[in-house]
């Protein structure tokens, strides 16, 4: 292989016999460019060199053109390139020709048969192409982010752009056309007279971002179009106007900050009130402000009409939240400093706001070593108003000593632990007296556990018999505790500060846990609650249903169920079952309750959601749930979701058969499609999602 290295001199100097021995040609310029080939040759009288074979130029920015022949003109420091030419470019860009010509800067070219693919692996065709400076211009050209070898019918890309002119400016970082039309699926679907985007190496930039086409029987023809405003860098601004055909036009707003204050995030909306029921409106903020002492947040949740969001499917929420928190922790420390205001959204005709203001917890950890255990304070301090309009105010504090015992010639664990909360509880009730009390909540436990481990050269099996005596006084503020998966061995399962499980009782049970190499994992707990020596106006059993739960795991399936047996008859009082199956190309999640009517208000749901992939990137998906009890859909969805790396397009249709004051049942249709990368979402549009989501 041959090298020439051209920098100054006059070519008049250049004799045949420097060509053989050095390769080394200087031309008038400050600029060095290189050409190696396999094969190189001089016309002197036309000032021409010639390099064929693997021939390459490259410039000093490092730029090159590679090609199977090229013509270096001395005179007029042009390159020609013909035969399979590729460049490269500074910025990643690879261009391939079928002949070009440029200046020895390569700075200026121009080629025709172009093909460029973009350092993000997206490509462009076109009949000609011109590159001066940072300026590159292609003609009557095509563009598409799409990968061939994922399309999802063969030689035709999910989307591509066509347009009469391209050009890129690299300055700005921005691809402009004249006159585009885009089409999926090679059928035109719209034309725009000129449409910009940023390049590749742009993470945010202002632009259109994807419309939403929807239909919905009580809101009509819906029609969203997201407009993104990059104020800074550490600022935007998303504004979405949506027109409804059956009710009011609103208009949303997104705006995001980040400075050395803090982060700001405020999502806030307004409607038309074109129907003159008043102006409706939702102002959300989200905010934490950063300091050196530890985590302050500010959260604001407001909507001047109780239905206005889920009605227009802004968000799903029925419970506003606002509120300032406060947080610290170290070593042994935890400090939470809250005030928050609720607000009920479904709630009708009564109170529908209630307070917290303020609430206080501090917890102090490792504070000694009593007798080989740890010992803990807990304290917290709470001020609230209910929805009954009652006020109260509530201070405790819990001292815990814990111990954890192995006994090395029988192999029992033994997790030792002692509590006494006291607790200072005063409630002015609305129309009844008011209450002021302490209350005191002494006890002492014990989770006596007997792991019997078993391995072979495929699963290991665990059995732990678990046997929990604990030792405490009746009270009057607390009834019998209903047991559950999270708390069959807990040492109390009140769930309010102000108080706790009453009386002696011991807890028992077992535990099976299985674990195979083939990623199968089989868990099993079994247990029941005794309470002894009840006081007499305790009408509440003594001995416990049965709880049974088991957990069953192979590869990415899985089901989990629990169950609630009647000890009596032996009759399921409560079930929850939850699972996830794939079978080849189909996934489905299901979630079940079941509460009989023996004991309470009977209820009977389920909720199921899946997917079926038809072909790659092409997915058939569905949510639905329904109250078994009643016998009655609470809602479903279905639809078609196409997805890639440079298209989404999302069909659906969804039937809603909740109600509330102005929202009544309703169904219809949404459509959604995003080009990637212009946008990119999981969830597009507005779906309605009635059940678990496959993920």
């Amino acid at each position: 292989m041959k090298l020439i290295s051209i920098i100054k001199i006059n070519i008049h100097l250049i004799a045949l016999l420097s060509f053989f021995a050095l390769f080394d040609y200087k031309i008038i310029a400050d600029q060095e460019i290189k050409i190696i080939a396999d094969e190189l040759s001089i016309d002197e009288k036309e000032n021409v060199i010639k390099a064929m074979g693997n021939a390459t130029a490259i410039s000093e920015k490092g730029q090159k053109i590679r090609s199977d022949t090229l013509f270096y003109d001395n005179i007029t420091n042009e390159i020609i390139s013909t035969g399979n030419v590729v460049i490269n470019d500074e910025f990643g860009n690879t261009y391939f020709a079928s002949k070009i010509l440029s200046n020895r800067e390569t700075d200026n070219i121009r080629g025709s048969s172009i093909k460029v693919r973009l350092n993000d692996g997206s490509r462009a065709v076109g009949s000609s192409f011109e590159k001066n400076n940072d300026i590159t211009v292609i003609k009557d050209a095509e563009y598409t982010p799409c990968i061939e070898e994922r399309y999802l019918i063969k030689n035709c890309p999910g989307w591509k752009l066509k347009s009469k002119k391209i050009y890129q400016d690299h300055n700005t970082k921005t691809i402009h056309y004249d006159h585009a039309k885009i089409e999926l699926f090679n059928v035109p679907v719209f034309y725009l007279p000129y449409f910009s985007h940023p390049d590749p190496s742009v993470k945010k930039r202002s632009g259109l971002l994807m419309p939403t086409v929807e239909t919905d029987s009580q809101l009509g023809d819906i029609f969203s179009l997201p407009i993104f405003y990059n104020i800074q860098n550490n600022k935007d601004l998303t504004f979405t106007p949506t027109a409804q055909s059956k009710s009011n036009n609103f208009y949303a707003f997104n705006y995001r900050h980040l400075n050395n204050v803090g982060s700001f995030n405020i999502n806030t909306s307004i409607d038309d009130n074109d129907d003159d029921s008043g102006t409706s409106s939702h102002f959300f903020l989200n905010s934490n402000l950063f300091n050196s002492f530890g985590s302050l947040d500010m959260y604001i949740q407001s909507s001047n009409n109780d239905t206005y969001m889920r009605k227009n499917k802004i968000n799903k929420l029925t419970v506003l939240n606002s509120g300032l928190e406060f947080k610290r922790q170290t070593e042994n420390t935890y400090l939470a400093v809250n005030s928050n205001a609720y607000k009920h959204l479904t709630i009708q005709d009564s109170e529908q706001w209630e307070y917290v203001y303020p609430k206080i917890i501090y917890n102090i950890k490792n504070i000694n070593n009593l007798y080989g255990g740890s010992v803990s304070l807990d304290n917290e301090a709470m001020v609230k108003k209910d929805l009954n309009d009652s006020s109260s105010s509530i201070i405790s504090t819990q001292l815990n000593w814990k111990k954890k015992v192995i006994d090395n010639n029988s192999g029992l664990l033994f997790d030792n632990e002692s509590n006494l909360r006291v607790v200072s509880i005063n409630i002015d009730y609305k129309n009844q007296p008011n209450e002021e009390n302490v209350r005191f909540f002494p006890q002492w436990s014990s989770k006596i556990s007997y792991p019997l481990i078993k391995f072979s050269d495929k699963a290991s099996y665990t059995l732990t018999p678990i046997i929990m005596p604990i030792v405490a006084p009746y009270n009057n503020y607390t009834d019998q505790q209903t047991i559950s998966n999270s708390n069959l061995f807990s040492n109390n399962r009140a769930p309010s500060i102000s108080e706790w499980e009453s009386g002696p009782r011991v807890n028992y049970g077992l535990e099976l846990f299985l674990s195979q190499e083939e990623n199968t994992d089989i868990s099993i707990a079994l247990g029941q609650s005794y309470r002894l020596n009840k006081n007499k106006d305790d009408t509440a059993e003594e001995l416990s249903d049965y709880f049974l739960s088991s957990g069953l795991s192979l590869n990415n399936n899985f089901l989990n169920t629990s169950f609630v047996i009647d000890r009596k008859d032996i009759d399921i009082k409560s079930i929850n079952l939850n699972s996830y199956t794939q079978i080849n190309k189909f996934k489905i999640a299901i979630d079940y309750d079941y509460t009989s009517g023996k004991y309470t208000t009977p209820e009977e749901q389920i909720a199921i959601g899946g997917e079926y992939k038809l072909a790659r990137d092409f997915k058939f998906k569905f949510t639905g749930s329904k109250n078994l009890d009643t016998n009655k859909n609470i809602g479903y969805q279905y639809g078609l979701l196409y997805e890639n790396d440079c298209l989404g397009i999302d069909l659906n249709y969804y039937r809603d058969l909740t109600s509330d004051r102005d929202i009544s049942e309703s169904d219809g249709f949404s459509f959604t499609v995003v080009l990637k990368p212009f946008g990119s979402t999981n969830n597009y549009g507005k779906v309605k999602t009635f059940g678990p989501q496959i993920k």
